[in-house]
């Protein structure tokens, strides 16, 4: 059966001398691999800077729910990321965003609303002039909502620590240690607050950005089987550092 969809290139790995294996997170399809042949050649019709992750693509494909590698048999770009390739900040957000998707989505099933959300969250971070030092926080915290483990809304003034375990605020210390303190739980509150397009709305500290980001990530991998390790988060951080 031959489909349309749209969908955001998350994995690409050689395979032969002329072809790509790609993991691309489609609109109408879910997660699919897909093999597509010829693009490693001199005068290739596709070539290798559209199947780069976090590129969004129109698709041509061969779907079969039986094979675990369809084919591609028609490709082009359905937006052309303007800043994202040549600023090393929004380039480094945008990168960390597919990774994380990519480890966190091992269901096949099409999720469109989730889709259009990834989808949308890579073309505001390409178009904005706003300040995005916190936009990959708020990203990690919409984004658990679509996974089902979004942090419950029940902080007060005795709950104050939130349980990373459990997702949800407590008036007490639990009895492990997988829980953020006073400060930390407050600026979750203030994540949890903020739309994804106003990241200029809130204010932290790098010592801040490092906790919560350490802590974001800690609690992905606590909701999700096989979260392993996130190959970008150091280069990620060297690059914010030094901003």
């Amino acid at each position: 059966m031959i489909v349309k969809s749209k969908g955001i290139v998350l994995r690409t790995v050689k395979y032969s001398e002329t072809s790509l294996i790609l993991d691309i997170l489609t609109r109408e399809l879910g997660l699919k691999t897909y093999i597509i042949s010829g693009v490693r050649k001199k005068n290739a019709k596709v070539t290798l800077g559209m199947l780069q992750p976090m590129n969004v693509l129109d698709l041509v494909v061969y779907d079969n729910d039986n094979a675990k590698i369809n084919r591609i048999k028609e490709v082009q770009m359905n937006y052309v990321f303007k800043s994202l390739p040549f600023d090393i900040y929004k380039s480094s957000i945008a990168l960390f965003m597919v990774e994380i998707i990519a480890k966190s989505i091992k269901e096949k099933e099409s999720n469109e609303e989730f889709y259009d959300f990834c989808e949308n969250s890579l073309i505001f971070l390409d178009q904005t002039n706003k300040n995005i030092s916190n936009f990959h926080l708020i990203f990690l915290v919409k984004m658990s909502d679509f996974l089902g483990f979004n942090p419950v809304s029940n902080y007060s003034e005795s709950n104050i620590y939130f349980d990373l375990r459990e997702g949800k605020f407590t008036n007490n210390t639990p009895h492990h240690i997988d829980y953020l303190n006073e400060r930390n739980s407050k600026k979750l509150v203030e994540l949890m607050d903020i739309d994804l397009e106003r990241p200029e709305d809130i204010a932290f500290s790098r010592v801040d950005k490092h906790n919560l980001l350490e802590s974001l990530i800690l609690y992905f991998k606590i909701h999700l089987v096989d979260f392993g390790k996130i190959k970008t988060l150091e280069v990620f951080k060297k690059v914010f550092d030094s901003k």
